[in-house]
């Protein structure tokens, strides 16, 4: 995409970046250096309730995504699209793991898009 307007939809956080900048932000988060103690606790607390409209459990916190992958691996992170573009940051809580993601695409907001994002995610975060 040549040129937008990152004021085309009102509920987005209209971020431009970069992985890498992805990556040390997600890192300076789960460090404690973004926001206090407690606002951080519940960024990685799901609530006990089921998904709304569905029958399993919750997985969205205060702003980001629990994520049980295969081996018991559990991840965090935040995803994020417009049109022609798909972006996604996330790690382990202890860091052990991390991955940031770019994906240009012409169907972003398609309900593919998130396989697309997932597969990139379970390939960074495999044994």
């Amino acid at each position: 995409m040549t040129e937008t307007s990152v004021t085309s939809t009102w509920a987005s956080g209209d971020l431009v970046t970069t992985t890498a900048d992805l990556e040390k932000f997600i890192k300076a988060l789960f460090r404690g250096k973004v926001v206090p103690d407690p606002q951080l606790a519940a960024m990685f607390t799901v609530p006990q309730v089921t998904t709304y409209g569905k029958d399993e459990p919750a997985a969205y916190t205060s702003g980001l995504t629990k994520l049980e992958l295969p081996g018991g691996i559990v991840a965090y992170g935040k995803t994020g699209a417009r049109y022609g573009s798909a972006a996604g940051v996330g790690a382990t809580r202890d860091l052990s793991r991390t991955v940031a993601y770019s994906i240009n695409s012409t169907d972003a907001k398609s309900s593919g898009q998130n396989e697309r994002g997932l597969a990139v995610a379970l390939a960074a975060f495999a044994e």
